[in-house]
Protein backbone atom coordinates (compact mmCIF):
# COMPACT_ATOMS: atom_id res chain seq x y z
CA UNK A 1 0.00 0.00 0.00
CA UNK A 2 2.98 2.53 0.57
CA UNK A 3 4.06 2.23 -2.78
CA UNK A 4 0.84 2.66 -4.26
CA UNK A 5 0.85 5.68 -2.12
CA UNK A 6 4.49 6.57 -3.33
CA UNK A 7 3.59 6.07 -6.84
CA UNK A 8 0.39 7.85 -6.94
CA UNK A 9 2.52 10.82 -5.33
CA UNK A 10 5.69 10.85 -7.53
CA UNK A 11 2.53 11.27 -10.28
CA UNK A 12 1.06 13.98 -9.21
CA UNK A 13 4.39 15.92 -8.69
CA UNK A 14 5.14 15.06 -12.15
CA UNK A 15 1.98 16.29 -13.28
CA UNK A 16 2.41 19.97 -11.33
CA UNK A 17 5.44 20.42 -12.44
CA UNK A 18 4.39 19.89 -16.05
CA UNK A 19 1.87 21.85 -15.38
CA UNK A 20 4.33 24.70 -13.88
CA UNK A 21 6.67 24.18 -16.57
CA UNK A 22 3.74 25.22 -19.12
CA UNK A 23 2.77 27.49 -17.36
CA UNK A 24 6.29 29.40 -17.48
CA UNK A 25 7.19 29.16 -21.08
CA UNK A 26 3.44 30.83 -21.66
CA UNK A 27 4.39 33.41 -19.57
CA UNK A 28 8.23 33.62 -21.27
CA UNK A 29 6.02 33.64 -24.41
CA UNK A 30 3.84 36.42 -23.25
CA UNK A 31 6.19 38.86 -22.27
CA UNK A 32 8.63 38.43 -25.87
CA UNK A 33 5.25 38.81 -27.36
CA UNK A 34 4.58 42.40 -25.64
CA UNK A 35 8.30 43.42 -25.92
CA UNK A 36 7.83 42.83 -29.52
CA UNK A 37 4.89 44.67 -29.88
CA UNK A 38 6.17 48.17 -27.74
CA UNK A 39 9.14 47.80 -30.07
CA UNK A 40 6.81 48.16 -32.90
CA UNK A 41 5.08 50.43 -31.90
CA UNK A 42 7.82 52.75 -30.79
CA UNK A 43 8.77 52.78 -34.76
CA UNK A 44 5.18 53.43 -35.64
CA UNK A 45 4.90 56.43 -37.88
CA UNK A 46 2.65 59.56 -36.69
CA UNK A 47 1.58 60.44 -40.55
CA UNK A 48 1.19 58.31 -43.96
CA UNK A 49 4.00 60.19 -45.48
CA UNK A 50 5.92 59.54 -42.13
CA UNK A 51 5.07 55.78 -42.83
CA UNK A 52 6.12 55.63 -46.41
CA UNK A 53 9.33 57.80 -45.54
CA UNK A 54 10.32 54.41 -43.05
CA UNK A 55 9.09 51.81 -45.61
CA UNK A 56 11.52 53.46 -47.88
CA UNK A 57 14.23 53.69 -45.54
CA UNK A 58 14.17 50.21 -44.64
CA UNK A 59 13.80 49.16 -48.30
CA UNK A 60 16.94 50.79 -49.01
CA UNK A 61 18.55 49.59 -46.14
CA UNK A 62 18.25 45.67 -47.38
CA UNK A 63 19.67 46.60 -51.05
CA UNK A 64 23.35 45.98 -51.97
CA UNK A 65 25.05 48.57 -53.82
CA UNK A 66 24.70 47.20 -56.95
CA UNK A 67 20.92 47.02 -56.51
CA UNK A 68 21.35 51.11 -55.43
CA UNK A 69 23.23 51.79 -58.77
CA UNK A 70 20.81 49.52 -61.03
CA UNK A 71 17.64 51.86 -59.20
CA UNK A 72 19.72 55.04 -59.93
CA UNK A 73 20.06 54.36 -63.60
CA UNK A 74 16.51 52.82 -64.37
CA UNK A 75 15.30 56.24 -62.73
CA UNK A 76 17.50 58.27 -64.84
CA UNK A 77 16.63 56.73 -68.42
CA UNK A 78 13.11 56.97 -67.01
CA UNK A 79 13.45 60.69 -66.46
CA UNK A 80 14.84 60.52 -69.78
CA UNK A 81 12.37 59.28 -71.66
CA UNK A 82 9.82 61.26 -69.73
CA UNK A 83 11.43 64.19 -70.89
CA UNK A 84 11.90 62.99 -74.43
CA UNK A 85 8.04 62.44 -74.74
CA UNK A 86 7.33 65.68 -72.86
CA UNK A 87 9.05 67.40 -75.76
CA UNK A 88 7.76 65.04 -78.50
CA UNK A 89 3.86 65.65 -77.41
CA UNK A 90 4.65 69.49 -77.04
CA UNK A 91 2.38 71.53 -79.18
CA UNK A 92 4.69 73.07 -82.31
CA UNK A 93 4.22 76.82 -82.69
Amino acid sequence: MNVQWLLILVVVGVVVAVIVYRKSLQAGDSREQTRRMSVQAQGQAQSPAEEISQREDRRLAGMSVEDRAWETDALQRNQANQARNDALDAPRV
